[in-house]
């Protein structure tokens, strides 16, 4: 996803950082739990962000979870054609953000899945609205994987696990 011409810059950097990935990461795994109680599967954690990160996908996801995973996919087909390969772009940088989670104690690793041993702080415009926005929608992403098990989840965005 980033090009070795895009490394120098500061928005990209700052988009890549590994804290930031593990915020926006324990922000949808806290969601997760908040939701059904359970841990988030530790597949799920690598849908979160190629579905965050990705302006125009973010801005495309709906404001409450009401709309299913499914149907938001199945709406957003050019967006499901991507995905394969955002998430493939993003794999090393979703490993790095949880070890870096994982490191700082943001998620922890049990024989079910993530948890999030302590809620993230909350999203606010203060660093910037594209930060708020990007927590908010790793947020609804968390609820989405919830209550969607992981192979209907990488089926409805066109994925394998």
């Amino acid at each position: 996803m980033t090009t070795d011409s895009h490394r120098n810059v500061p928005e990209v950097q700052a988009l890549f950082n590994p804290a930031f990935g593990a915020y926006l990461l324990a922000s949808a795994v806290n969601a997760a739990r908040k939701k059904s109680d359970r841990p988030l599967p530790w597949s799920s954690a690598f849908l979160v962000l190629p579905l965050v990160l990705p302006a125009d996908t973010r801005d495309s996801l709906p404001g409450k979870s009401t709309v299913t995973l499914s149907a938001w996919a199945h709406e957003h087909p050019h967006l499901q054609a991507v995905f394969a390969e955002r998430a493939m772009a993003l794999t090393v940088y979703t490993r790095t953000s949880l070890r870096t989670a994982m490191r700082h104690q943001a998620i922890d690793v049990t024989s079910g899945g993530l948890v999030c041993p302590r809620a993230p702080k909350p999203p606010s415009a203060a660093p910037g609205e594209e930060v708020a926005d990007c927590a908010r929608a790793a947020g609804l992403v968390g609820r989405w994987l919830a209550v969607t098990d992981p192979p209907r989840a990488f089926t409805a965005l066109g994925v394998r696990p």
